[in-house]
């Protein structure tokens, strides 16, 4: 079933199920909401619908206009039957391709932890924070790479903010995947254009892993990384940690500056 209207002879635009449309809100009740969908009649969001909506609905203004979507082109009442539930994700994968586009940060609250990251929510959206997406300031630091260890730290942002960028996202299979590395590295590229490769810098070691080490640059703050190919010249397997300590002091050479990242040598 639809309902058309016909505006200038033959052209005709029709009213479907399924279908996204902007009305007015037209009067607010205790249970239901009118919404005028000129030149269509009136619509009506009840019942479950309203529920869905409640806390938006809370916020929605007599004479707003407000997308919602079209469940029935007339109900019993003869009224349009509406939900405000797909309009409210809709404008959420709107806001976030725009985000993407204009390479914007914004906040995210944390709802979950697991093993592998931070489970994140963007209005009526959810998404995930890689542990390798974090900032070297809240990337979880466990000895021995414990993952009880680390789940414990990365619990311990539940119910708190966090400032990210988009990494990726499909809105068609609901893929969010959020960054703090991706502020990291705007940071970066500003502090670094000092530097240039040769450089002799004073680091303090803040992260000994398995392939090498990351330090911070004490001018300035900046994180770099020292390969473990620019600590030791051994192809023996070697455990990093019995060579080099966390918050220890070093001299490091600059041997690479590529895309706001600085790779570092102990080899001077």
């Amino acid at each position: 079933m639809e309902k058309t209207i016909n505006k200038k002879g033959d052209f005709s635009i029709p009213l479907k199920v399924n279908t996204i449309i902007e009305g007015k809100v037209l009067e607010k009740k205790k249970k239901r909401v009118y919404i005028d969908l000129s030149p269509f009649g009136i619509g009506i969001i009840r019942g479950v619908n309203f529920l869905e909506a409640k806390e938006r609905i809370k916020n929605l203004q007599e004479g707003e206009m407000v997308k919602v979507e079209i469940l029935e082109i007339e109900n019993e009442k003869g009224f349009v039957e509406l939900t405000l539930r797909d309009t409210f994700i809709k404008d959420s994968w709107d806001k976030i391709r725009e985000l993407k586009e204009k390479n914007q940060s914004f906040s995210i609250l944390i709802t979950e932890a697991n093993a592998g990251g931070l489970i994140g929510k963007f209005e009526n959206l959810i998404g995930f924070l890689p542990t390798s997406q974090m900032s070297n300031e809240h990337y979880p630091k466990v000895e021995d790479g414990d993952k009880e260890k680390i789940l414990d730290k990365l619990k311990e942002f539940v119910g708190k903010e966090l400032e990210v960028k988009v990494l990726d996202f499909d809105p068609t299979v609901n893929k969010l995947i959020f960054s703090e590395k991706l502020i990291e590295l705007e940071k970066n590229k500003d502090l670094i254009k000092d530097y240039k490769e040769g450089d002799i810098v004073d680091v303090i070691v803040t992260r000994v892993v398995d392939f090498g080490a990351f330090v911070k640059i004490k001018d300035k703050n900046i994180d770099g990384l020292v390969h473990i190919s620019e600590i030791v010249d051994s192809k023996s397997p070697i455990e990093l940690k019995n060579l080099i300590k966390e918050n220890e002091e070093r001299k490091a050479k600059i041997v690479k500056i590529n895309d706001g990242r600085i790779f570092l040598s102990f080899k001077i």
